[in-house]
């Protein structure tokens, strides 16, 4: 390296042109990196404009249209359905706004390209022919008779595909239009990268190369100075090292023990008093703590001083509203960050109820847990002791713990609420509304038993009769979701239950609806089929539950299929159906209370399937299904086989177990 260095030195022409060629290079890279990415900018920022100014309003007023499209056929079809003059109106409203799209669109696809105008002429042209057909078809002019208006939309239905292609085709085209104008932007940069990539690389070759030669000589004279340094600065970080060690230490043991506190109860005010009572003396001389209430106000909930008559004055504020929040305080509890801050007057006031200020520091922290703002800490430092940067994170966190603790505590209370709400309605329910309801009941069964009542008359009161049983029946629902959601099992009272008499009730309650609904009705069982030991009343309500929801599905000319078989200690229970299926994502969700997919259109309460599952687990079964879309849809459920069959005890907990 020596030898080297004396070689450089000894050669005084190359020298010269060593450093001389490198700067020259240098200067010339350091111009192309200034002028190279300014041309590029400029290129790709007007590309960029033209997407943002022409081509994107463009694809937006496309897509606009298209919508506007596919919304035409729902208020045509609800202007024949109901009659009401609201989905003309709307109807008009979509063609104005398709109208002012296609005025934007004239001006805007002209900027573009002829091939977007071709589309858009095309998308003109289906649109106008579906409108004359709706005008003349007289879709919204008057009501049709439904053979008539189906008859008429059969026919103009092509139209108003072609018009939904139309604007999809000229939606894709202008997406395809931005999405070239940003791989040319892309490529562009990726241009313009390397070859800034290229230029950096050369200056930087050439200015090591001058910077070498500097460098050599700089070395040698650094080299002992560097060493001192070293040594010095290894010596201060050791030092620097143990202190934060043993402060981390003590902060670390310090956050154990809070955390510890502030899980010790699930009471609000007692964790916030909890709060502050860790904060003084350990932290600060001062610590107010208020909570948000509804009302979008601040109420003192805990206050401490070190001073025990000081304290006493605070807590006497406990409990009061404050509405007077400094403007400090309110940007800190925007911003969501903890903060030093000093003590202006205002703040001392809002803090300890008096005037003054003093030579202090404050350290506020927001209260925040779930995205939501809980309250604000305030800690104040003794005067003449100000806090440093070093407190605020050990503040912060304790902050943290104390958010999860309060958060906790109003997630148990509001859970405690929840449970007494739950009770109070399942009592409302369980009386309040089966007593007038078993009155109604009884009047129509003795109405029903009159002789003297006309065919209208009698029709009245088997509508008001059947009413109210099913009624009963969904306040039974509504009473056994409610055992479910509370963590209870149903009640069963197992016994011994042959299949096929189970299988022949169910035959016998739905054939008649099948047949009113042209669909196929199967039962079979595996032959020999042992009995189950169940509730018969429960299990027929699971298999009404999946029968009659399998008659609602499955459109006419369909299949339902209900087969049982042994499977290990169990028998298999299937009832399958050819209607149009369940979506995938939907299959998690169709066994909780009140869900109802897409295709029910409300068709009731959607407690059957939560119920049927509760009604299995309480036998010591399970309850699943299969399904894909437009392959129809299969239940399986299991019950356990009777003692005497399976050579097992029949309690259903034993099954469960077995299970």
């Amino acid at each position: 390296m020596r030898a080297n260095r004396r070689s450089i030195w000894r050669v005084g022409p190359e020298s010269t042109w060593t450093t001389v060629l490198p700067v020259a290079f240098i200067i010339v890279s350091l111009l192309s990196l200034v002028v190279l990415p300014l041309v590029v900018s400029n290129h790709t920022a007007e590309m960029r404009r033209e997407i943002t100014r022409v081509a994107e309003p463009a694809r937006r007023a496309a897509n606009q249209i298209q919508m506007d499209l596919s919304a035409e056929l729902d208020k045509i079809i609800a202007f024949q359905v109901t009659g009401q003059e609201q989905y003309r109106t709307r109807y008009l409203e979509l063609l104005q706004r398709q109208e002012q799209n296609r005025t934007a669109l004239l001006a805007l696809t002209a900027q573009l390209s002829p091939t977007l105008e071709q589309d858009l002429n095309s998308l003109f042209v289906q649109t106008g022919s579906w409108h004359n057909g709706v005008d003349r078809n007289e879709f919204l002019t008057r009501s049709l008779p439904s053979e008539v208006f189906t008859t008429r939309l059969f026919e103009q239905h092509p139209a108003y595909e072609k018009s939904l292609t139309a604007a999809s085709e000229l939606e894709v085209a202008l997406q395809e239009g931005i999405e070239e104008r940003l791989r040319k932007i892309r490529e562009a940069e990726r241009w313009n990268v390397s070859l800034t990539i290229i230029l950096t690389l050369l200056a930087l070759t050439s200015a090591m190369l001058v910077a070498g030669l500097g460098r050599q000589m700089r070395l040698l004279a650094g080299e002992a100075t560097l060493r001192r340094k070293d040594a010095e600065r290894e010596a201060s970080e050791a030092k620097l090292a143990r202190a934060a060690a043993e402060m981390e230490e003590r902060r670390s043991a310090f956050l154990a023990s809070a955390g510890q506190e502030l899980s010790a109860s699930l009471d609000v005010e007692e964790t916030v008093a909890t709060v502050a009572q860790l904060i003084v003396p350990n932290l600060a001389e001062v610590c107010v703590v208020d909570v948000a209430e509804s009302a979008g106000t601040w109420r003192r909930a805990a206050a401490r001083h070190r001073d025990a008559h000081r304290d006493a004055e605070l807590v006497k504020k406990i409990g009061e509203i404050r509405r007077d929040v400094p403007e400090a305080l309110v940007r800190i509890l925007e911003a969501r960050q903890a903060k030093i801050i000093g003590s202006s007057s205002e703040v001392y006031e809002y803090v300890t109820g008096s005037s003054g200020q003093g030579n202090r520091t404050m350290i506020v922290t927001p209260l925040i847990s779930r995205g939501q703002t809980l309250g604000v800490i305030i800690a104040m430092a003794g005067e003449g002791r100000p806090f440093s940067s070093s407190e605020l994170p050990l503040l912060a966190e304790l902050a943290r713990y104390a958010s999860l603790a309060i958060d906790n505590a109003r997630l148990y209370l509001a859970s405690q609420q929840a449970a007494t709400a739950r009770q109070e309605v399942q009592a409302i329910v369980s009386h309040d509304l089966r007593s007038p309801l078993n009155a109604v009941m009884l009047g129509a069964s003795l109405l029903q038993t009159s002789t003297t009542l006309s065919p209208d008359d009698r029709e009245q009161v088997d509508t008001m009769a059947l009413s109210a049983r099913r009624m009963g029946r969904l306040i039974d629902d509504l009473l056994d979701v409610t055992r479910l959601e509370g963590g209870k099992r149903l009640p069963v009272e197992p016994a011994r239950v042959e299949v096929s008499s189970l299988l022949e009730e169910a035959r016998d309650l739905f054939k008649a609806q099948a047949s009113a609904s042209s669909i196929s009705l199967r039962f079979s069982t595996a032959q020999p089929l042992p009995a189950v030991h169940a509730d018969r009343d429960r299990v027929m309500q699971v298999l009404s539950n999946l029968i009659g929801n399998a008659l609602k599905f499955t459109p006419p000319g369909g299949v339902v299929s209900t087969r049982a078989e042994r499977s290990d200690d169990f028998v298999l229970f299937t009832v399958s159906d050819t209607g149009p299926g369940i979506a995938s994502q939907d299959l998690p969700d169709i066994f909780n209370p009140y869900w109802q997919a897409k295709r029910a259109e409300r068709m009731g309460a959607g407690l059957g399937l939560a119920i049927s599952r509760g009604i299995v687990e309480a036998h010591g079964g399970r309850i699943w299904a299969e399904s894909e879309p437009q392959a129809g849809t299969r239940f399986l459920f299991t019950l356990p086989l009777d003692g005497a069959e399976s050579g097992a005890p029949t309690s259903t907990e034993e099954s469960a177990a077995r299970r």
